[in-house]
């Protein structure tokens, strides 16, 4: 025979007895019906800590009281918080109102129609003293925190996967600088264990090969937060090897590592906008700096090009072929220089291609891994279809000189011919052997030539110089212009 417990029969009965049926309206109405009705909850003073303060647009203001792991949603109308003395976050107060409920949210607030400041709570209290001692200690100085590198592509990121603001940091970054690279380095951002966690976290970084390191989370209640004011963490961040970017929480929430970082982000979406230039104004730059290479280029050539044919043209050298020697050689040298620079410079682009194609392979879906791909694919070949076209144009303009500068030096030896021609039939029409040839005779006495008879007496011997030989003669007469003659 079964024995009844008495456990079935209370669960029978209570089976047994018509359960009332509540929509989620009325059982809202209901229950706020019940608090308002309470007389002991109609006013009632409530001591805790200010977390969490903010004003809406209207000028309402909504507030945490917090105590221990217990909170309390507060807010107060604009005419009463006008009233109200000034406090701030971690504030201990003792606030008096009235207990109602938010039926939309189902939750019961504290309408605080006056507030009394009791003091500062403790974790803040602790907060203020650590942050005077640390920055007593040099911490904090603006000249102990380092810039960050103006094209960082490698960050250690600083946070767990599963915080809010790591995500968003990631997104950020991804949406607008695809070309650095995250190294996680993982650890929780709350709890007990979370500042020994973020100081074996950052730890670590330094023995990585990165740019920068990002310590972020999303916001929280300031005790959420307070890992990141350990005083351990702030020493951790100090020893780090690489720059670090403290963005915790919202710019209302800072902690001690946002004083400590080299950069304090106000959110890490905007930590992410801190690491460095966008992709597209990276090679925007790239780009830009490419056309000027070019065109001052292209000035320099045609600069050359001209000097080089003034030159030409104002040369007096005898033998211009030596004049042109040094310039094939030159030419020769510019050419090659010019082939092996266009292949680093191939080179090194063929690299930074693979390099971007390897980070984008680990950064980005198949689909948009295939469209960089080819898109890498063809600006490489517009790269090297622009190079070819560069050798190209060098190689005429190469020709176009030589082609000016050959029918100006035949001209110039043609002009040196015609000079020698000329200066040569004028030397040897003035050839004394070339008068002797024609059967002219030089007449000398005692070594002197005779130009006058009267120079020489009759009887004396005068040699007489023809084209073949010298003749020795005596003067029988003498007979000057005048027709005289002399025996």
């Amino acid at each position: 025979m079964l024995e009844r417990r008495p456990g079935l029969e209370v669960r029978a009965r209570r089976a047994a007895q018509p359960v009332r049926e509540f929509t989620v309206k009325s059982l809202s109405a209901y229950v706020r019906t019940k608090l308002t009705g309470d007389e002991e909850l109609r006013s009632v003073s409530v001591r805790g800590e200010i977390t969490n303060p903010n004003v809406s647009a209207r000028g309402n203001a909504m507030f945490d009281l917090k105590e221990g792991d217990a909170v309390l949603s507060c807010f107060a109308y604009e005419d009463d918080f006008l009233r109200f003395p000034r406090f701030s976050q971690g504030a201990a107060v003792v606030a008096t109102g009235t207990l109602g409920t938010r039926e939309q949210k189902s939750t019961y607030q504290l309408v605080v129609r006056e507030i009394t400041l009791a003091g500062l709570g403790d974790v803040h209290r602790t907060f203020e003293e650590r942050k005077r001692r640390l920055a007593a200690q040099g911490f904090f100085d603006a000249s102990r925190k380092r810039p960050l590198p103006a094209f960082p592509f490698r960050v250690a990121l600083v946070s767990s996967k599963r915080a809010e603001g790591a995500r968003d940091f990631v997104t950020r970054l991804r949406d607008r600088r695809p070309h650095v690279r995250v190294q996680w380095c993982e650890t929780s951002v709350q709890g007990p264990s979370a500042p020994a966690e973020i100081v074996g976290a950052l730890a670590r970084t330094s023995l990585l090969d990165v740019d920068i390191v990002v310590l972020t989370r999303g916001g929280g209640s300031f005790e959420d937060l307070f890992a990141f004011s350990d005083e351990n963490v702030v020493r951790a961040i100090a020893r780090c090897r690489h720059p670090v970017v403290s963005a915790v929480g919202h710019t209302v929430d800072q902690q001690l590592s946002d004083y400590v970082a080299d950069v304090h982000a106000e959110t890490p979406s905007a930590a992410a906008e801190r690491i460095g230039p966008e992709t597209r104004e990276i090679v925007a730059r790239l780009s830009d700096g490419m056309r000027r290479a070019r065109q001052s280029v292209q000035r320099t050539t045609e600069r050359l090009g001209s000097r080089l044919e003034r030159s030409v043209r104002r040369s007096k050298l005898d033998n211009p072929e030596l004049f042109l020697v040094p310039q094939h050689q030159r030419l020769d040298e510019l050419e090659e220089q010019l082939t092996s620079g266009v292949h680093r410079r191939l080179e090194r682009c063929a690299a930074r291609l693979r390099d971007l194609e390897t980070r984008l392979g680990r950064l980005e879906p198949s689909r948009r891994l295939s469209d960089r791909r080819l898109a890498l694919q063809a600006a490489s070949f517009r790269l090297q279809e622009g190079c070819r076209k560069r050798l190209s144009s060098a190689d005429d303009r190469y020709s176009k000189i030589a082609s000016r500068l050959v029918p100006s030096v035949r001209a110039a030896l043609e002009r040196k011919a015609t000079r020698l021609e000329v200066t040569t039939a004028n030397l040897t029409g003035k050839d004394p052997e070339a008068i002797l040839q024609r059967g002219y005779a030089i007449v000398t006495h005692r070594g002197a030539i005779v130009r006058d008879p009267a120079a020489v007496q009759t009887g004396e011997l005068v040699e007489a110089r023809v084209a073949r030989g010298t003749l020795s003669a005596r003067v029988e007469e003498r007979e000057s212009h005048g027709n005289d003659v002399v025996r």
